[in-house]
C-alpha cells in the first residue's frame, strides 16, 4: 500500500475494524495511559512559542537515556536519506505492542521544530484534508486535549479520538511531545514526537512513534504499514510547515 498520502494519521484498513458514531468532542474523562527490536521497512519518498522544560531525569521509554553510539548512528541514517523520513515498525522498550516509526532531517533548528509540534490550536494544519475536525478541546492542568474526528468509506463510517499531549519535556533523548489515548471509538492510541539536534545549528531530527488498537482484530502486517507511513507523514508535514518562507 504505497502512494501519496496526505494527513498526519490516516489509516485506511479501519473500515473493516472501527465502527461507531462521531460524538461532539466533549470534555474528555481522564483516561492515562500506560529490548526493543526493530523491523526495517521502505523509505518513501504562525506557531505558538515552545519553551522547553529545564532537563529532567531520563525514565521509561518514551523518556529514555540515549547512548552517544545511538545518537551518532541515528544521525548518519538521516543524514543519508534526507529528502524523505526512513519508517519501520518496533516495539520500544517496556511495550508490549508494536509502533509505527519514522525519523528525518528537518532543515530548521529545534526551536522551530518543537514550536510547531507543540502548536496543538494550529494541528488541523498538519492534520491535513481527509481529517473532518481536529481541535483542542480541554484543559488538563498544563495538558492539551486534542480531537481528531476522521470519515472512511466515503464518510460511511467515522473514526475519532482524543488525545492528551503532556507538557514537552526535555531529556536525554531530546524534546518529547508525548500523547496518550483519552477516549474514542478505538481501544488506544499512543502518539510521540521527539525532536534531537541535528548536523548543525540550523538542522534537526524528527522522530515520531505511533500505536493504534482497532476495536477489533486487524491483520499485523496491514496495522504495521499504516501506522509507519501515517508516522512518515507526520515528519513531511512539519518538515514542509518547518521550511516555508
Amino acid at each position: 500500500m504505497h502512494g501519496t498520502r496526505s494527513g498526519l494519521f490516516v489509516f485506511g484498513l479501519l473500515a473493516a475494524s472501527c465502527g461507531g458514531g462521531d460524538p461532539p468532542p466533549n470534555t474528555p474523562a481522564t483516561t492515562p495511559s500506560s529490548t526493543a527490536t526493530a523491523v526495517t521497512a521502505d523509505a518513501d519518498g504562525g506557531t505558538a512559542a515552545a519553551t522547553p522544560t529545564p532537563p529532567t531525569a531520563d525514565g521509561a521509554w518514551p523518556f529514555h537515556a540515549q547512548s552517544d553510539a545511538d545518537k551518532a548512528a541515528g544521525l548518519e541514517r538521516v543524514k543519508k536519506e534526507p529528502n524523505a523520513p526512513i519508517k519501520s515498525n518496533w516495539t520500544p522498550p517496556g511495550q508490549s505492542d508494536r509502533f509505527g516509526h519514522a525519523e528525518g532531517l528537518i532543515s530548521a533548528p529545534v526551536d522551530k521544530v518543537r514550536a510547531k509540534l507543540t502548536d496543538f490550536a494550529h494541528y488541523n494544519e498538519l492534520a491535513g484534508p481527509k481529517f473532518k475536525s481536529v481541535k483542542v478541546v480541554d484543559k488538563q492542568g498544563a495538558s492539551t486535549d486534542v480531537y481528531f474526528q476522521l470519515p472512511i468509506m466515503k464518510g460511511a463510517i467515522t473514526i475519532w479520538y482524543v488525545t492528551r499531549f503532556a507538557p514537552l519535556r526535555s531529556v536525554t533523548g531530546g524534546d518529547v511531545i508525548d500523547g496518550t489515548f483519552v477516549k474514542g471509538n478505538i481501544k488506544g492510541m499512543h502518539l510521540t514526537f521527539t525532536v534531537r539536534p541535528g548536523p548543525d545549528a540550523n538542522n534537526s531530527v524528527m522522530v515520531c512513534d505511533l500505536l493504534l488498537q482497532p476495536s477489533v482484530p486487524a491483520p499485523q502486517s496491514a496495522l504495521d504499514e499504516e501506522l509507519r507511513d501515517a508516522c512518515g507523514d507526520a515528519v513531511n508535514a512539519v518538515r514542509a510547515r518547518t521550511t516555508q518562507p
